[in-house]
């Protein structure tokens, strides 16, 4: 099930993973699992027991020497024989007239029955895994993004207070407007319903207020549940970078709560009610510091360097919400919504180190200010388009049906979710020490540095060559051309050519989605496969320059 992380684990997956026959990756998520989720570990426990109920039944009963039967068994096999005899003898169609109508009639119920069952479930449950790839992906844009303050307009369909509201769903008022904030809320629903529409355009703010600022491109998420107070929620995120730009809370009473990012509108008072206007607690923007800091009784940007190096040594810089910055003289690494165990190996991994001040915290709600009232709005979603499903339909075709297709998605979506996290922790490490800090550091610094930026570098390389692997022969089979040679980039540093890497990883990553029906970010049509293998090849182009520039 590839959104058994946002959900309760299936018993299959539970018993392999007592079984000790998951890979190493699977096991640690099915870890991290059940140290958040009660529910799973009670079920995991009642699993183990019954487990062991059965060795010692068979351990007790089945290794006991049982009493012989009083009389043998009569050996039925000759009576079996004649009845195979007379029945090869008689044709097929006449065979089926020995059964009684009605068990005929039922027997074409229940393969009809079985056939509905499966559609409603293929139909039920894409969506779902699309809604939780999405949404894991808007997740990882986050921790990456530059942290900086955001102007978001919230709104209540009645005069109820927001905090109150944001309580009675049990959604984090703290930073409504983000991506693990909805991800928190939907894996809490024991029953849910998702939609995903992809909109040429839309603009913030659509209740009928004048202060919508186009946007080209967003990705549409509804979910729906039939328990709780939320009858429904939904996530506007912008399609270039995965930003969550509006949100929608509707309550079974017809009330609902809206948040609107408005950063980038400049002025809102047009003459209307005026609501209110809060700015979200987002992650403390890393300060501009000098390239080199003197030594002595205050950190460094040498002991920021071995700290970024440490946490790289334990995967800590691929995805998880750690933060790490200067300040007060310290080097301080915090993080909300940390694990225990990695809160566990981050200590481990530190605290013998001077300078250094680590604090974890969980994350907490805020009240959020009373807000005016505005017209209500119901978001529109749609199904894919007939263009997408045509082409989904022919892979299927060429990987010989739709379980087929679903494992190899499967692997392929693995591939390049890694592949994310790899060019996500690259353009960070980049964007953190610049190309004149780096000239600033003294030799072995630099050495780190470079050993860093090298490793997310191979290790992504080694993910786009098991996806080329995977997908050039199925797309050449789909009439894809051979791309021409790339054309060499322009970059001089790898700082550069890092954001390059991830600018080509992304487009990668949206051509993908919508190859394999995941998204529709990229608008069908024939060339779609020869798209995706030029996006590959261009992304490794980038990397070999950015490689050679780090070998310097």
């Amino acid at each position: 099930m590839s959104n058994w992380h946002s959900q309760h684990l299936e018993d299959g997956l539970a018993l392999r993973y007592l079984d000790g026959e998951l890979p190493a990756r699977k096991a640690r998520q099915v870890r991290k699992h059940l140290e958040a989720c009660w529910q799973c570990r009670a079920e995991m426990e009642d699993l183990q027991t019954t487990v062991a109920d059965c060795m010692r039944y068979r351990k007790q009963v089945l290794a006991t020497q049982l009493p012989e039967p009083p009389n043998a068994w009569a050996d039925l096999s000759r009576g079996f024989d004649g009845i195979d005899v007379e029945m090869a003898a008689e044709p097929f169609w006449k065979r089926l007239t020995h059964f009684p109508p009605s068990l005929m009639w039922s027997a074409a119920s229940v393969a009809v029955a079985v056939l509905v069952c499966f559609a409603y479930y293929q139909l039920r449950e894409t969506p779902s895994v699309q809604a939780a790839v999405l949404l894991k992906r808007a997740i990882a844009a986050e921790q990456a993004r530059p942290a900086g303050p955001r102007r978001v307009h919230i709104r209540t369909g009645k005069p109820t207070s927001a905090a109150v509201l944001f309580a009675a769903a049990h959604y984090d008022s703290a930073d409504p407007l983000s991506a693990r904030s909805f991800s928190t809320w939907r894996a809490q629903l024991p029953e849910k319903r998702d939609e995903i529409e992809n909109a040429a355009s839309c603009s913030v703010g659509q209740t009928g207020r004048p202060l919508g600022t186009p946007v080209q491109g967003c990705y549409l998420l509804r979910t729906s549940t039939t328990t709780g107070d939320v009858a429904s929620a939904s996530l506007t995120l912008r399609t270039a970078d995965l930003l969550p730009i509006e949100g929608r809370l509707e309550f079974r009473d017809r009330n609902w709560i809206e948040f609107t990012d408005l950063s980038e509108v400049p002025d809102l008072h047009d003459g209307s009610p005026v609501a209110s206007l809060g700015e979200l607690p987002v992650r403390p923007a890393v300060p501009s510091r000098p390239a080199a800091i003197a030594p002595g009784e205050t950190a460094s940007i040498s002991d920021e360097l071995q700290v970024l190096s440490a946490l790289h040594g334990i995967g800590a810089d691929l995805g998880d919400p750690v933060e790490v910055k200067l300040s007060n003289g310290h080097v301080e690494v915090s993080g909300v919504g940390v694990s225990a165990e990695r809160q566990r190996q981050i200590h481990r991994a530190l605290d013998s180190m001077a300078h250094v001040e680590v604090a974890f915290s969980d994350p907490g709600a805020a009240p959020a200010p009373v807000q005016a009232t505005a017209p209500e709005r119901a978001p529109v979603f749609s199904a894919p388009s007939s263009a997408t499903t045509k082409l989904q339909t022919r892979l299927e075709q060429q990987l010989g049906g739709r379980a087929e297709m679903e494992r190899f998605s499967s692997r392929v979506l693995d591939w390049n979710e890694a592949a994310m996290a790899r060019a996500y922790a690259l353009r960070a490490l980049a964007q953190r020490f610049s190309q004149d800090q780096q000239s600033a550091m003294t030799p072995d610094d630099r050495r780190v540095l470079r050993q860093m930026a090298r490793e997310h570098i191979s290790a992504l390389q080694a993910h786009i060559t098991g996806m080329e692997a995977a997908l050039t022969p199925i797309l050449s089979a789909l009439g894809a051309a051979a791309p021409p040679p790339p054309q060499p980039p322009a970059f001089t540093s790898w700082q550069a050519g890092a954001e390059q890497v991830f600018r080509s990883s992304r487009r990668v990553e949206l051509l993908l989605s919508t190859v394999l029906g995941v998204t529709s970010g990229e608008k069908p049509s024939a060339d779609l496969p020869t798209n995706l293998l030029s996006a590959l090849a261009d992304l490794r182009v980038n990397l070999d320059q950015c490689n050679s520039l780090l070998a310097r």
